[in-house]
């Protein structure tokens, strides 16, 4: 029997396609079609470096023309989800407003569309080009080229300033910067990794986005338990086999194999140990990654569980962000019943990666 199989002209581990076609059932064909697509570009507007002055009003003239808009309906669908993002207070930088950054944008021929689940994050477009880092607002920080779903976690995990925060995995640095946003540079974020390279373009991107309220550390995230040190939050977007990331980087699927996610479920499970160790009791944890394994998501999340009693999974809610339901059983392992309350993102359900995230709260 040949290893491969092709479908929708790309060539897939027959391993692979077994294994997805008994998690999705009746959705498979569904998402290899998307996991095929070119993922779309995304931005995040930067407020420590420009004025936020993100308003419904000022928005709906820069997104949208009036003969962009179909029907009544779609306008108050924009201004309703405009209405419900929550406000960060503006960070008394005197840069450019953010509705300038993005008229710019616009000027240079990029199409911008909101982020439905976040009011700093917009999907961009232009036809002849991609590099959206080449434009001199990126150079600038005053924007940063993030994945949509990647902007979820420090949403969830909602750092506040004055706060101690761990990123235990953060280079290249899109959540840690994003965070530091939230904390309006204040406070304290220890971002640490353990690849030196990686390191190199996390204190890249720190920099260019002007963050000052960030720690960096070289270090194996499972060692951090030997400092007496506890946090206020903690953000685990842990190594993982990049399934969700498949619209990404095509590769995925020629490195994917069982051996590997069985050894990188046991690498997160020594990780959300250490995460939730060095959390404070009433602290908030917030597990992530751009797989779609369950070994590597609910399993992780309900080893945990079993093993920490003092572990709870809380309910994430965020405005329009369109979910799938978490894994309760897989190759006959049924996951705690708590798993239920996790976020499992396919890439049909908002056009973005896959992702999961979980919210954890360590009691008193």
């Amino acid at each position: 029997m040949t290893k491969w199989v092709e479908l929708y002209g790309h060539r897939f581990k027959r391993a692979f396609v077994e294994r997805y076609k008994k998690l999705l059932g009746d959705r498979f064909d569904e998402f290899i079609r998307w996991s095929l697509k070119p993922l779309k570009k995304s931005i995040r507007i930067n407020t420590i470096k420009v004025e936020d002055n993100l308003t419904k009003e000022e928005l709906m003239q820069i997104i949208i023309e009036k003969q962009e808009i179909d029907n009544k309906r779609k306008e108050e669908e924009i201004l309703e989800f405009l209405e419900k993002q929550f406000y960060l207070k503006p960070y008394p930088f005197k840069g450019p407003k953010a509705t300038e950054v993005l008229r710019r944008l616009k000027e240079e021929g990029w199409e911008i569309r909101p982020i439905p689940w976040y009011k700093y994050g917009f999907w961009v477009e232009r036809p002849e080009r991609r590099d959206i880092g080449n434009t001199i607002e990126f150079q600038l920080g005053y924007i940063y080229s993030q994945e949509a779903a990647s902007m979820i976690p420090p949403i969830v995990l909602d750092p506040k300033p004055g706060e101690l925060v761990l990123d235990i995995a953060a280079a290249p640095g899109s959540k840690t910067t994003q965070m530091a946003m939230h904390m309006e540079n204040k406070g304290v974020i220890v971002a640490n990794d353990v690849d030196l390279q990686r390191i190199s373009a996390l204190v890249e991107n720190l920099q260019r986005c002007g963050v000052m309220n960030t720690i960096v550390t070289k270090m194996d995230g499972r060692k951090l338990v030997r400092f007496p040190i506890k946090f206020d939050k903690v953000l685990a977007d842990v190594p993982c086999s990049g399934v969700g990331a498949l619209r990404k980087s095509y590769k995925t699927l020629r490195m994917w194999n069982p051996e590997m996610v069985t050894r990188l479920s046991k690498l997160q499970k020594q990780l959300i140990k250490a995460a939730f160790e060095v959390l404070k009791p009433g602290g908030i944890l917030v597990y992530s990654t751009c797989t779609l394994e369950p070994e590597e998501n609910e399993e992780v999340v309900s080893w945990l569980l079993e093993h920490y009693p003092n572990a709870k999974v809380e309910k994430i809610h965020l405005p329009h962000l369109k979910t799938s339901e978490p894994v309760l059983e897989w190759e006959g392992k049924k996951y705690h019943e708590n798993v239920k309350y996790t976020l499992r993102i396919y890439p049909f359900d908002n056009d973005t990666e896959g992702f999961f995230v979980a919210k954890i709260r360590k009691l008193e």
